[in-house]
């Protein structure tokens, strides 16, 4: 699995609406922000990628999950461990899941 291709709109979320400058930001306003601005084809993208990561969650593929937090720290700086991956995809699939 080609991480990089596979999450690239988790990255650019992560990079553009949620990183480490955004320190005390509520994930559910930067959803509505992202949704808000992007064009409708980003958020349907980003929907699929989440439900990938739901799959990657749900089996526990720790080593798998360590690539994508590494992904997403890369340039956003923010940290994204398993622990908080049930949080955030619920969060991500309740905000995208009109899209």
């Amino acid at each position: 699995m080609d991480i990089r291709k596979e999450f690239e709109n988790l990255q650019y979320f992560f990079d553009s609406y949620y990183n480490q400058t955004f320190f005390d930001a509520r994930l559910e306003d930067k959803f509505l922000e992202f949704l808000n601005e992007e064009p409708k084809w980003v958020p349907k993208a980003l929907k699929q990628e989440i439900q990938k990561l739901e799959q990657i969650y749900n089996n526990k593929d720790i080593e798998t999950w360590k690539k994508i937090e590494e992904l997403v720290h890369e340039n956003s700086m923010r940290y994204f461990p398993y622990e908080d991956g049930k949080e955030f995809i619920e969060i991500a699939s309740k905000l995208l899941k009109n899209v």
